[in-house]
């Protein structure tokens, strides 16, 4: 080789070397400098975006396809491992280091406001695809954020993911489907993968899942190992199975190996939540009643390394059995029974598996951000409720239809240490909740905002923080609530990371001309921290090279099957947002009666027959008064809005309600609803109705008819699910297996079954076969 072709591969060797990617083992001693270069990357990005403000509200979605194989012979549909090759063929090379980033944006802060952008059928042809942690998923996003236009919501959207999905389709075989589903069901069950080599190989350790399911690449590999090792033992999950008429029972797992030691597996949080629910319930209206109190941080010199926020307010005569209650509610890794469970042994079950559903909302600016964060986490689990779409699990009907909480569960790193099984000596202190779960903070308003529907007793969960990097934020301007909602996510581990990364964490510059650092925003440490914290709702820092500001990502919606519904739920989410934002909007719930509506959420038919805690007036309090303080009038005062009997089920008074804030239930701050109440509104408790008041909004809006009409159609079936008058994926999954001619009411989804179903479920999608139940 001559030296002109040696200063030739120079460069790309260099770069090569910058992305190698190390595992948390070799990562582990230098976590503490990775931690400190992120925390003042935070800062950097916080005092950045301060004085800045967008001028136009943007989004963007996240969405998740699975590629299946059919083999029409044998009545067998199987798992393709052909993705990281089809995406090949489509010219999307994976780079490792841009995991995690955000679409660029569209146009930049110079450009005139009155811009016409591109038909978002134009931007299908250059959708952002990428690989997930499994062979067989993959997803995609926009090539650049969305700026928000209602015409294109109700015009375009529909038609850009039938773009997206028929661009993707001409790169199959004629065996292959493509299929927006959360999970496929039998994942983890006799043969579910083309290829399927044996179990328990080199790479997973899975019993019940072979190596040929993982994308073999960094950071996927990295990742998946890196919760096992440092949860120093393989995460097990326990999913209750659904009891039959012919379900052996009691049920016994026999897929796996033998439990050695409780701390083998995790169970699911509600458990527990559900056997202390009159409890929780009762402890949260004692803590609403008590006059509130801010949470003061703990002294640097109570601990080196860790800070604790405990908000649970106890009575003073409490010896502490509600504490041990709150932490079983919401602690999905404590001891348990496996009876009547399947066991799921591996990360690859709920991390980059299936199809996903994501919307990230742009924010103005901070404080706009700290409100969406705090109003859309109430709201999530009833997204949760309606997109359910996971009644099978391994090959089984399990006692659930979302999957949230599993995949909460199986990505559980946590230590013995930070469960509370062992005595802490390097754990930054008790973790109460996986790393992927509901949010444990609300953010409140930011300093100087007169904003007072924020109240300190909403916080009334235990948490870990870390001490110095909450310290150091302080000590820079960050105020005290977002500094422990950051420094809370530094008690976590990253699994992963790369060469440049370390060397930028230990101080050393990396060379000059580096063409990653083009591709980095500055803020690669801290995002690190952000993927190994996955909330029911996410706060993102401004991507200076996107040019977008402050993002607040909606994460508990499960992917719908067509791009009729998914457009649907994603044009309720982002007018949603604006209707938040426009007529400030109170819904906050302490957060130990969201989690209890998490929980609920994903039970078997949850939106039909869960009650759910609601705020009752979600326009008071925002100036500290009780009463109506927004902008839209209330029933019987002169609005043209009104409750019909069709609207509205709360009508029915064999169901008890429980009315917390106050002993009379007209007055109480929250009540229990059923989720048609909540979105439909209820005219025997008062209760507006989500859908209504962005029906409300819609019309001061000065639309055009079509465009007001369509979107008042795609609202409809968002309206009719919350009703139950359109049924949920999962229902009617669940229908279909049980109705199946195959179906021996043991609980076993067998592969005929399951192939009938797939196939039925494609041509639904397609447009072939009506779903009058599940699309009207």
């Amino acid at each position: 080789m001559t030296r002109l072709e040696e200063d030739g591969q120079r460069p790309k060797q260099q770069q090569q070397q910058q992305q190698r990617m190390h595992c948390w083992r070799d990562i582990l001693p230098r976590m503490e400098d990775i931690r400190a270069r992120a925390t003042d990357q935070f800062i950097a990005a916080w005092k950045d975006s301060s004085a800045v403000c967008a001028n136009y509200f943007t989004w963007h979605e996240t969405m998740g396809y699975v590629v299946v194989k059919r083999d029409d012979v044998n009545k067998r549909v199987v798992l393709s491992s052909r993705v990281p090759e089809i995406l090949e063929e489509m010219g999307c090379v994976f780079d490792p280091a841009s995991a995690g980033m955000h679409p660029q944006a569209y146009g930049s802060d110079d450009d005139d406001d009155d811009e016409v952008q591109p038909p978002l059928s134009e931007t299908a042809l250059n959708t952002c695809w990428r690989p997930a942690h499994a062979r067989f998923a993959l997803r995609c996003q926009p090539p650049h954020l969305h700026r928000f236009a209602v015409g294109q919501l109700a015009l375009e959207l529909k038609e850009c993911f039938e773009k997206r999905r028929k661009m993707l389709k001409s790169r199959l075989r004629p065996d292959e489907m493509l299929l927006s589903i959360s999970q496929f069901p039998l994942l983890g069950s006799g043969t579910y993968i083309d290829g399927q080599g044996p179990a328990d190989g080199p790479l997973l350790h899975s019993h019940l899942l072979s190596d040929q399911c993982l994308n073999q690449v960094p950071p996927f590999t990295l990742e998946i190992n890196g919760i096992c090792d440092r949860r120093g033992t393989v995460p097990y999950t326990a999913v209750a199975v659904f009891r039959d008429k012919k379900t052996e029972w009691p049920f016994v797992d026999t897929d796996v190996p033998p439990l050695q030691t409780d701390f083998d597996f995790v169970v699911q949080p509600e458990m527990a939540a559900d056997e202390s629910e009159e409890t929780a319930a009762t402890r949260a209206e004692a803590a609403t009643a008590r006059k509130s109190s801010t949470a003061s941080a703990r002294s640097a010199d109570d601990h080196s390394s860790n800070g604790s926020a405990d908000n649970s307010q106890q009575d003073e005569t409490d010896d502490g059995p509600n504490s041990v209650i709150a932490r079983l509610a919401r602690s999905p890794s404590e001891t348990a029974a496996t009876k009547n469970c399947l066991l799921l042994d591996s990360p690859l079950f709920g991390i980059g598996s299936g199809g996903v559903l994501r919307v990230a909302l742009c924010a103005a600016d901070l404080d706009e951000a700290r409100s969406l964060y705090d109003q859309l986490a109430p709201i999530s689990a009833i997204l949760t409720a309606l997109t359910a779409a996971t009644p099978i699990v391994r090959g089984y009907l399990v006692e659930r239809d979302s999957y949230w909480d599993v995949q909460c569960s199986v990505v559980d790193d946590r230590s013995a240490q930070e469960l509370g099984l062992a005595p802490l000596t390097t754990a930054k202190g008790t973790q109460f909740k996986s790393r992927f779960g509901s949010i444990d903070t609300y953010l409140g308003p930011g300093p100087g905002n007169n904003d007072l529907a924020f109240q300190p007793k909403f916080n009334d969960c235990k948490y870990t923080y870390d001490n110095s990097a909450y310290w150091k934020m302080k000590d820079n301007g960050v105020d005290h609530l977002l500094s422990q909602h950051v420094a809370h996510l530094f008690t976590r581990d990253i699994h992963y990371a790369s060469e440049r990364m370390l060397k930028a964490a230990s101080g050393t510059s990396s060379r000059k001309g580096d063409s990653s650092l083009k591709k980095s925003d500055g803020q690669e440490h801290f995002k690190r921290f952000l993927g190994c914290n996955r909330k029911n709702v996410c706060l993102y820092p401004p991507n200076t090279r996107a040019g977008s500001g402050w993002e607040v990502e909606l994460m508990s919606l499960e992917v719908q099957l067509t791009d009729e519904e998914n457009a649907a739920f994603i044009t309720f989410a982002v007018l949603l947002s604006r209707v938040i934002i426009s007529y400030r909007l109170n819904l906050y719930l302490p957060i130990s009666l969201m989690d209890q509506n998490m929980a609920r959420s994903q039970k078997v038919g949850a939106v039909k027959n869960q009650l759910f805690y609601f705020r009752r007036d979600v326009f008071g309090g925002r100036d500290g008064a009780s009463a109506c303080s927004g902008r839209i009038l209330r029933p019987g005062n002169g609005s043209n809005w009104r409750v019909t009997p069709s609207d509205a089920s709360g009508d029915d008074t064999s169901t008890p309600r429980r009315h917390i804030g106050s002993k009379y239930p007209d007055t109480s701050e929250y009540i229990e609803l059923t989720i048609d109440e909540i979105i439909n509104g209820s005219a025997r408790f008062k209760v507006t109705g989500i859908l209504n008041i962005i029906l409300t909004y819609l019309s001061t809006m000065r639309l055009e008819y079509e465009v007001e009409q369509k979107l008042r159609r795609q609202l409809l079936l968002v309206r009719k699910r919350a009703s139950g008058k359109l049924c949920t994926l999962a229902t009617w999954m669940r229908n279909f297996v049980q109705n199946h001619p195959d179906y021996r009411h043991d609980s076993v989804v067998l592969p005929s079954i399951n192939y009938d179903m797939l196939r039925t479920m494609n041509d639904i999608e397609e447009g072939r076969v009506a779903a009058p139940g599940l699309l009207g």
